[in-house]
């Protein structure tokens, strides 16, 4: 559309001027080296447009080479992005040899030939060829130049899909040396450190976190309560009661309201036999919110007022009558107490409402220390039958078929 418009335009311009040169063709004269050059103006025109054309044409004729050299080089790039296209399209189709082959016979006239070389080691890592995989991983480097950070973070990725979290580090190590805040290289460093428990350096890598653009806070601050989870564990494995005072001290009051945090202190400091501290926080965070797992562990509590602990636990139950885990940690603490008929009547009330593996294995327990066996092992018996799902359909033995024809027959005579 727009060239017609153009030539139209073209063509009503040259008409007009025709127009006016008919009428005055117009006269130049060009006086140079001491000799007088004149002719129509129509004839300058032609010659100005001639002499234009000409300069163009030898300047194309000068640079022709390095011309020939663009249109190959482009020529070449054109072919290795269509080859990237079919490595992946053959990569989707489960075509992993071939989409290697097509990726990695590109890559040197590719205009990114890190791209192709990433997409490769992808496809060996499809296949299993872990050498194939580093060794590509290693040639993306080579040509990476500055710019590391996908190779480098594929790296990572391929080692933690295989479990090679020390591997992963090493990677993402390399890339925080550079000095490069990349965003996912961050996520990466933090799953790694969150998994292997090294809060220390997951404390040092907090600021971090937060000055990284594009991480989110949720993920940030699950990042900061595994710090303070890993923490509260240390000092629950070394039985040191500092360390744990210290990491309550500068716990995030935010932090306090989550059970998972709550519950880890209250584990770590029974571990530090300070059970009083464990039962007066649990009592406070289930004051204001109820959670079952801090539930369970107030029913661990060693205390030594088991009484105390039994009467506090038992001022829930107006509210919670039909909690199964307040009715087993009342049951434990009843133990203690050596309340054994009230123990086993919140238990058999607890398994009632909710079966637990646990609650009847303490039935099993308690029925065998007051000398009850044969209820133990129906306690056994029925958590067994719960545990597997059903009833073993076993038929009666011949030895007591026999004995109940003999019962029988006695009763008849």
């Amino acid at each position: 559309m727009k060239t017609g418009l153009y030539i139209a335009a073209a063509l009503i311009g040259g008409a007009l001027f025709a127009h006016l040169l008919l009428a005055d063709p117009g006269y130049v004269a060009i006086r140079f080296a001491g000799r007088l050059i004149e002719m129509s103006a129509i004839t300058f025109a032609l010659l100005v447009v001639g002499a234009y054309f000409l300069v163009r044409w030898i300047l194309k004729l000068l640079h022709a080479r390095q011309l020939w050299r663009e249109a190959q080089l482009q020529r070449r790039q054109d072919r290795a992005r269509r080859s990237l296209a079919r490595g992946l399209l053959e990569m989707s189709e489960g075509e992993w040899l071939a989409s290697e082959q097509t990726l990695t016979g590109s890559a040197h006239e590719a205009e990114s030939p890190a791209a192709h070389y990433l997409v490769a080691a992808r496809a060996a890592d499809l296949q299993g060829a872990t050498q194939r995989r580093d060794e590509l991983i290693a040639k993306a480097l080579e040509v990476s130049g500055d710019k590391r950070a996908p190779a480098l973070i594929m790296q990572a990725e391929m080692h933690l899909k295989h479990k090679q979290l020390q591997a992963a580090l090493e990677a993402l190590n390399q890339l925080a040396a550079s000095g490069e805040n990349n965003t996912r290289a961050m996520i990466l460093t933090a799953r790694i450190l969150r998994q292997t428990g090294d809060w220390e350096k997951l404390q040092e890598l907090e600021p971090r976190l937060r000055a990284t653009r594009g991480i989110t806070t949720a993920f940030i601050d699950e990042t900061v309560a595994q710090i303070y989870l890993d923490r509260l564990q240390a000092a629950a494995r070394s039985d040191d009661e500092k360390a744990l005072a210290q990491t309550w001290k500068e716990l995030p009051r935010t932090l306090a309201q989550r059970p998972e945090i709550v519950v880890a202190y209250a584990r770590a400091a029974m571990a530090c036999d300070q059970d009083e501290l464990a039962e007066a926080e649990l009592r406070r965070f289930l004051g204001k919110q109820w959670d079952e797992s801090a539930v369970l562990v107030y029913g661990e509590l060693d205390s030594d007022e088991p009484l105390v602990t039994l009467e506090h636990a038992e001022r829930w139950l107006p509210e919670h009558s039909e909690d199964s885990a307040l009715l087993l940690t009342c049951a434990r603490q009843s133990i203690r107490a050596e309340l054994y008929g009230k123990a086993r009547s919140y238990l058999e009330t607890s398994i009632a409402i909710r079966p637990r593996l646990e609650a009847w294995q303490l039935l099993a327990t308690l029925f065998e220390q007051l000398g009850e066996r044969d209820r133990a092992v129906k306690a056994l018996n029925d958590a067994l039958t719960h545990a597997v799902g059903r009833k073993a359909p076993l038929p009666k033995i011949r030895a007591r078929r026999w004995l109940d024809r003999r019962q029988n027959e006695r009763r008849k005579n």
